[in-house]
């Protein structure tokens, strides 16, 4: 099988080592916008080859993996689905618009090409699958970051935020996960992810909280449906390359990319 990674970043990166140790992955094509990052891979893994535009290099794919970011899913998502090429999304955000997600859908749908998105950082994605089938009243996520997480966010710089001098835990952000991966475009794809498998990115609440004593991403989903209660949490390890992306998203990938070439799924 042979593959094309478009972001050379943390998530990238991680990637990359591991489809080096795939044997069932012969070569993979890699792509940033910044040239140094998709030749540093190119230089480190055998397997990998720096290409200047990925859309020149779709059709030698079994699959297109974004890890960039929302704009690139925009940008060459339709390239790939029109080819009828499998597409995995990390920066699921990018579906929050209406118009984007129903296209790619329908690209699908009409050409052939599957839609993978992996779990990423959250939890309690398989129980609001199966809730899913019956009636859901209520999904909420509560993401909990420590200042370095939200480092130069743009939303916070507009709202007189600093949270390098943020003193005390404090919620930043209440709303919808529409508005949310608007807001915090590279902090809460996860909550994009939840929309997306249970009631929709209007109804699903989400809240960014602020804690300076805090090292870990913490994420917390509250479930109410016709199933019952489910609660679950978990404290992610920040990306050592990148302190806005959780590990645990990256490791995320790995596991999806491992059943897509293996075929073998189980837990759905």
């Amino acid at each position: 099988m042979r593959m094309l990674l478009i972001g050379c970043g943390s998530v990238g990166r991680v990637l990359a080592e591991n489809m080096q140790k795939m044997r069932e992955i012969e070569k993979f094509y890699v792509y940033d916008e910044f040239r140094e990052a998709s030749q540093s891979l190119q230089n480190d893994f055998d397997k990998a080859e720096a290409v200047e535009n990925p859309v020149e290099f779709m059709a030698m794919a079994n699959l297109v993996i974004e890890a960039a970011s929302q704009k690139a899913v925009e940008m060459y998502g339709p390239d790939v689905l029109k080819r009828g090429i499998d597409f995995m999304i990390m920066s699921v955000g990018a579906l929050g618009s209406d118009e984007l997600r129903n296209e790619l859908f329908s690209l699908a749908k009409e050409k052939g090409g599957r839609i993978y998105i992996p779990s990423g950082a959250v939890c309690g994605t398989e129980v609001l699958d199966g809730a899913s089938v019956a009636d859901i009243e209520y999904v909420e996520l509560e993401t909990v970051k420590p200042p370095e997480g939200l480092r130069g966010s743009r939303y916070l710089k507009e709202k007189g935020i600093d949270p390098m001098n943020v003193k005390e835990r404090t919620v930043v952000f209440e709303g919808s996960a529409r508005d949310a991966v608007q807001a915090f475009p590279k902090n809460v794809n996860v909550s994009a992810t939840l929309s997306l498998i249970g009631i929709g990115f209007d109804r699903t609440r989400v809240k960014v909280v602020l804690d300076p004593n805090v090292k870990r991403n913490k994420h917390h989903v509250r479930i109410v449906g016709d199933f019952g209660i489910s609660e679950c949490s978990v404290e992610n390890v920040p990306s050592p390359d990148n302190p806005r992306t959780s590990y645990l998203a990256a490791i995320s990938a790995v596991a999806t990319l491992r059943r897509i070439v293996s075929g073998i799924w189980v837990g759905i």
